[in-house]
């Protein structure tokens, strides 16, 4: 499969993942350092048989245009806009929506691997010119060879910087929309040919997420949260009353902010509106699915990212970092894992509020996780300075007479 994916030949680095019942979605870097070309590679497979591979490169100093190869073990061939290829009792079929009007070129097989055959075994594809940004996306399409009835339609269309991609297979269609340019890996639909949906739109993975049968378990726990109408207690609709006062008596000032554990995107949004230029990460992709479509209601930018906080993506350092709910959760997972990922997000001066569970306060029968002032302090002061750790309350959804207790602590990266 990687020859027939045509994988370039250096090793790549897997920056996002995650398998799903109905979809499995990767994205690896490839980069050659002789050369300097740099390739980022998406590929999603919308189960049971239909992959899209969406490759887009910056080629530095190449004599002839980047090319991609299609390795068939026994034969390559072309029929009407599509190249087919024979694995034993299968074919696949693939269509190439991108570059527009390619050049296809079967060749005959050299070198180790190949086998002795009349029939070519490599069809080339090479864009027009010799462009040195590159773009390449297939849709492949794997049936029996017999069933002249399995061919998927695919239509690519390119509408204000968002490029639009849906196939159709069967009974079923999928969409892909994703920005055309950027790194953001954009949102998926799939819906029966009579509209029922399979996956609702939702957006793709920034990082790897969890893949272990207790990784995907908390996934599900916390994706269900939020699915089908449900709404989580913590999930106000309102920005959080310690966030505000900080931010509005000018304690935190507008700069870089990341937040973990964003859910709908409440407080982002909030920061983004009073001039913060925010990223904000949550692990469940319903969450991120509805903070998505706030966001585009109020006309507000945020970056929001489908992650998991203990394995982010390579996201920079901040000059704040914000934290109501997520760390007293995932304390009990991966501590150290966390506070890496506090560590990589921070530089020296860097500030941060959370917002955690407090264990002074009583059972109410709800409510979060808590830590005591003795584990607050073990935990977070190799790394940072506090300023303030004082009592404070959870907001929750509907209001209620009695609130959790909450620790609001304000903190400082240490210098190094």
């Amino acid at each position: 499969m990687e020859k027939l994916l045509g994988l370039p030949s250096e090793a790549g680095i897997l920056t996002a993942f995650e398998e799903n019942r109905f979809f499995v979605y990767g994205e690896v870097n490839f980069r050659n350092s002789s050369t300097g070309s740099e390739w980022k590679r998406r590929v999603l497979f919308f189960k049971p048989s239909i992959f899209v591979v969406d490759d887009t490169g910056l080629t530095r100093g190449a004599k002839k245009p980047a090319a991609w190869q299609i390795y068939a073990p026994e034969a390559a061939s072309t029929r009407g806009d599509k190249a087919v290829i024979r694995l034993g009792g299968r074919e696949v079929g693939i269509e190439t929506l991108l570059p527009d009007k390619a050049a296809r070129h079967p060749l005959r097989c050299r070198g180790e691997g190949c086998q002795e055959s009349p029939e070519p075994h490599l069809l080339e594809i090479v864009p027009p010119g010799n462009p040195k940004n590159a773009q390449f996306l297939h849709v492949l399409e794997i049936s029996p060879a017999s069933d002249k009835g399995a061919q998927a339609h695919s239509q690519l269309v390119n509408t204000d910087g968002q490029m639009q991609l849906t196939v159709t297979a069967g009974q079923h269609i999928f969409r892909w929309a994703r920005p055309s340019t950027g790194d953001a890996p954009g949102e998926i639909t799939s819906t029966t040919a009579d509209a029922k949906a399979v996956v609702g739109t939702r957006p793709l993975p920034s990082g790897i997420m969890p893949h272990s049968p207790e990784g995907v378990r908390l996934l599900e726990t916390w994706d269900g949260d939020y699915r089908d109408g449900r709404h989580p207690k913590w999930d106000t609709g309102q920005p959080s009353a310690d966030l505000r006062k900080a931010v509005e008596e000018g304690v935190i000032k507008p700069g870089r902010v990341v937040e973990f554990g964003c859910g709908t995107g409440t407080d982002a949004i909030y920061m983004a509106s009073r001039g913060f230029d925010v990223t904000a990460i949550d692990i469940s992709p319903s969450a991120i699915a509805q903070a998505l479509g706030k966001a585009r209601k109020a006309g507000i930018a945020v970056r929001f990212m489908l992650a998991d906080a203990l394995n982010p993506p390579e996201i920079g350092k901040f000059d704040f970092i914000y934290d109501r709910a997520c760390y007293h959760e995932v304390r009990g997972q991966n501590l150290e894992a966390y506070l890496e990922t506090l560590r990589k997000a921070s530089r020296p001066g860097t500030r941060m509020l959370l917002l955690a569970g407090n264990a002074n306060g009583p059972d109410l029968g709800f409510g979060p996780p808590t830590v005591s002032e003795e584990e607050l302090r073990f935990d977070f002061t190799p790394l940072f300075n506090i300023e303030w750790l004082r009592e404070s309350r959870f907001e929750v959804y509907p209001p209620t007479a009695g609130l959790p207790l909450a620790w609001s602590v304000l903190m400082q990266r240490k210098a190094e």
